[in-house]
């Protein structure tokens, strides 16, 4: 292959050789800041090419292909004259990578056919024995316009292509396309792709090795400055993002309404603060106009009016209507965000006076009723002494009721066996040998020894004072469940301790009343009683599958203590004295009574009743 003779003056010019400029079979990428800094290379790439007899390929923007041939002619070498115009292509590269991309990705076979094709070429012209230089920026279009997979992909298929054709492929990149740190793998992916890096200038441009080793530790510290200044600065926004998620969760759940209008009235945001008051979801409060809330629209106006006016408006009256067609009373606090002389938005705190409007009003009414408050007054204490009379009335006509009650159980029962067992002994002293008569004697004798002792026992359970409530309740209840064909279960722990007396009494006086209200009023089959303990307090719970107890009843039990009877009012006073509680829940199902007293009271002057 036969060269042309360089001039002196292109040999004289040319810059020292260095950055990969004799790599002829290498595919380098060199980045850059400054477009001059990038041109000198090019063109000292071009020129060693040139000058050694290789063609030269340049596929970039129309002003780096003028640059590069301005330099080159500075140097020396112009591509416009002679035997240089027929080895140098310059070809433009957005119009040369339009020609393979297919769908946004550069298709392999187009790109062999144009740029193998565009290689060939520069071989036909320069001689088979020459190599070619090539300069490409197609690459750094496609990163430029955000297609960086496909820029990945093109500098792939020049590595393909460098297996089949010689040359030696010079790539650049601006480096202000990598300045943010989500661009590191892709920048590392491209380096990757190439057989040689050129840093940009601020290292290339140094003279020495020594002020190139000084530049490397230099940049060292400075991205460990950069490491360290960027690990602080994610503290401090995780920080910040802490206290605005804190800000917003505060403003969100705050109790009180917080809202953003817009300039065009319109409801930018709102807290559910605002939407539980009035009853809307968002989506039916916010981006409608703030005005359609108000029952009063003057008094809208108005307010807006105040806005307008760059006023703060502090505590502004108004009614807002509610998705379910009631009114709350608000007082408004809000102040307008101006930015250049326009209004952006509104800051609004409402805050729900429906029930201090209620109270005021209340107080007013109150007002005109305290007159004849006296009066009422002395009738309710009239009503109350009269209601207390008849209790006290009751109590003694039930504990009347109880005796005769006793008469009867020993007239009827125990007397009868006595009459019966005297008649006995009459006819016995006439015949002392009848041993069918000693034997009726005896049973009738023993009848009245149950009869007494089950009397005595119902009155107040011996096995109380021995054995505890447990053993108690369980005679009891086994003794209920016989008498009224009632089925009743209890479970108590086996290892209940015992307690002290009044809340054995007491409990044991509310487990009768309990199960004789059940025999008489609730028409129940089953009655299920619990007895739980711990270190703290007792339990006592009573469930029984009856037709319950009206609401209206219960409820002015719970509330006032009457309307149910001596029994279980006179139960609940006597657990109030132990500090204890008596609670009733009862529907169509059947009740449920439970009662809770503190193990560590004790009030020695209680009675048993």
């Amino acid at each position: 292959m036969s060269t042309i003779e360089t001039p002196q003056s292109a040999i004289s010019f040319a810059p020292p050789t260095q950055w990969h400029d004799h790599d002829y079979h290498g595919h380098v990428v060199q980045f850059y800041s400054e477009d001059e800094f990038l041109v000198d290379a090019i063109s000292r790439f071009f020129g060693v090419s040139l000058a050694a007899g290789d063609a030269a390929i340049v596929l970039a923007t129309k002003t780096h292909r003028e640059g590069i041939a301005r330099k080159l002619k500075e140097r020396g070498l112009d591509i416009t004259n002679g035997e240089l115009k027929g080895r140098y292509f310059a070809l433009d590269a957005a119009e040369t990578l339009s020609l393979f991309m297919l769908d946004g990705v550069p298709d392999v076979v187009r790109f062999r056919a144009v740029i193998g094709g565009v290689l060939e070429q520069a071989k036909a012209a320069a001689g088979d024995r020459t190599r070619a230089a090539v300069f490409g920026e197609m690459v750094a279009l496609l990163w430029a316009a955000g297609k960086r997979d496909a820029a990945i992909r093109l500098e792939e298929l020049w590595n393909d292509l460098a297996q089949t054709h010689h040359f030696s492929l010079r790539c650049a990149y601006p480096m202000a396309d990598f300045h943010r740190e989500e661009h590191s793998a892709a920048f590392r992916a491209i380096c990757e792709q190439h057989s040689g890096v050129i840093p940009g200038e601020s290292y290339t441009s140094l003279a020495s090795e020594a002020d190139r080793l000084r530049n490397i530790t230099y940049l060292q510290q400075k991205a460990q400055a950069l490491e360290t200044e960027r690990a602080e600065r994610k503290l401090i926004q995780r920080s910040l993002q802490c206290r605005e998620a804190e800000l917003a969760d505060f403003l969100e759940n705050a109790l009180e309404g917080v809202e953003q209008v817009g300039a065009n009235q319109k409801i930018l945001w709102a807290n559910k603060a605002v939407l539980k008051l009035l009853g809307y979801c968002a989506e039916e409060y916010v981006n409608h106009n703030l005005g359609d809330f108000y029952v009063d629209r003057n008094a809208f106006d108005h307010f807006w009016q105040k806005l307008m006016r760059g006023e703060e408006i502090y505590d502004f009256p108004a009614q807002l209507k509610c998705r379910d067609g009631s009114l709350r009373d608000v007082l408004i606090r809000s102040n307008p965000v101006w930015e250049r002389g326009k209004l952006v938005y509104t800051r609004s705190f409402v805050r729900d006076v429906t029930e201090q409007k209620r109270v005021e009003q209340a107080l007013r009414e109150s007002e005109a009723q305290l007159r004849s408050a006296k009066e009422e007054l002395e009738i309710l204490v009239e009503q109350r002494t009269s209601a207390l009379r008849r209790l006290s009335a009751h109590v003694l006509s039930l504990q009347d009721l109880e005796r005769r009650r006793i008469a009867r159980e020993l007239h009827d029962s125990f007397g009868q066996y006595l009459a019966a067992l005297k008649l006995n002994i009459e006819m016995l002293r006439q015949a002392p040998a009848n041993q069918k008569l000693w034997s009726q004697s005896e049973d009738l004798m023993e009848q009245c020894i149950i009869e007494v002792r089950t009397l005595s026992y119902l009155l107040h359970p011996p096995m109380m004072e021995e054995a505890g409530l447990a053993s108690a309740a369980r005679w009891y209840v086994e003794g209920f469940g016989q008498r009224s064909g009632i089925a009743v279960t209890l479970e108590a722990p086996d290892d209940l301790e015992r307690l002290p007396d009044t809340i054995e009494i007491a409990l044991f006086r509310a487990l009768q009343e309990a199960l004789t209200n059940v025999h008489r009023h609730s028409h129940a089959s089953a009655v299920h009683i619990q007895i739980l303990h711990d270190a703290e307090q007792v339990i006592v719970e009573i469930k029984d599958n009856g037709c319950g107890i009206p609401q209206e009843r219960l409820c002015r039990f719970n509330e006032l203590g009457t309307g149910m009877g001596v029994g279980l009012s006179g139960m609940r006073e006597r657990i109030r004295e132990l500090c204890g509680e008596l609670m009733i829940e009862s529907n169509g199902c059947g009740t449920s009574l439970q009662i809770t007293i503190p193990i560590a009271v004790d009030v020695p002057g209680l009675e048993a009743i």
